[in-house]
């Protein structure tokens, strides 16, 4: 009868490890077996750890992950911040909190490469609406080439980025703060508490762990992300916007080298792989925890 139901439900579960098998683990094990071939058309010639060699000898693949560490840096930090101003503010309202959230989370629902291509026609440096708003309103003296320059590219790619990711980052610190009981402000303004110490002692104490999953989460997420600069910008100008996922399609696609992109796929799944495994070691439950 064990042996029975041991089957039965191996049976069960066979279809998930199937589908994982298919989906996860066969291109899983087929990039890093590419990684170790050489890729020239058709003919492929294994070389072993050559291809790595090549990565972690050129310049480029550095440049493309300190482009990547910035970008993730500033766009995380700039999530963080924003949506939890947002949060706050929407918290506090007594009105029209459905219609707010419904309107900050619509850059979340959009497909990063639509809203990537709204941008890029609102940044077109003749005809985009941003140049003409900023020189109406008397900011700007002359239409100023956002895509165009390598420190104006990176910021208008983190702002687009920033665009799109703040909502996740608020709809998270909003149900946090939903869980923080009323009592605690209560007594903290029994005892005289102002505005900044609440949030500093009340509020952030209650939002610390969720703060610090939130920041994992959105590090994993944004230093793999490919479709906004590669819309946008395509790594340029100058390899100013080239972060890892842009270098490893440019490689491939561009540069026709299957195997040294393959390579620096491994490499940046070894990097996410870091960052996840924190993620799960911070929010694995204690021992004897229920």
């Amino acid at each position: 009868m064990w042996r029975r139901r041991t089957l039965v439900g191996y049976a069960f579960v066979a279809p998930v490890f199937l589908f994982l098998g298919v989906v996860v683990l066969f291109p899983l094990a087929h990039a890093f077996w590419t990684s170790l071939l050489r890729v020239r058309g058709l003919s492929e010639r294994f070389v072993g750890a050559e291809n790595y060699q090549r990565v972690l000898g050129d310049d480029a693949f550095w440049h493309s992950l300190g482009v990547s560490l910035a970008f993730t840096i500033a766009c995380v930090v700039l999530h963080i911040a924003i949506g939890l101003a947002m949060a706050l503010l929407i918290d506090e309202l007594r009105f029209a909190r459905t219609a707010l959230r419904i309107a900050f989370l619509t850059p979340w629902m959009v497909a990063p490469a639509v809203g990537a291509t709204m941008w890029l026609w609102l940044l077109e440096p003749q005809f985009g609406v941003v140049n003409y708003l900023l020189q109406a309103a008397g900011i700007l003296s002359a239409p100023l080439p956002w895509l165009g320059t390598p420190k104006l590219a990176f910021a208008s790619v983190v702002a687009v980025d920033v665009w799109r990711g703040v909502p996740f980052v608020m709809l998270l610190m909003l149900a946090g703060l939903a869980t923080i009981p009323q009592e605690q402000y209560e007594a903290a303004a029994i005892d005289g508490a102002r505005g900044w110490q609440r949030f500093r002692y009340v509020t952030l104490p209650y939002l610390r762990y969720l703060l610090i999953v939130a920041s994992t989460l959105d590090i994993i997420n944004t230093i793999r992300h490919y479709d906004i600069i590669g819309v946008m910008t395509a790594g340029g100008p100058a390899g100013a916007t080239e972060v890892l996922p842009v270098l490893l399609y440019n490689t491939a696609f561009r540069g026709n080298r299957f195997g040294e992109a393959a390579a620096i796929g491994v490499l940046l799944l070894s990097i996410v792989l870091a960052f996840s495994v924190f993620h799960i070691r911070f929010t694995r439950p204690e021992k004897g925890a229920r």
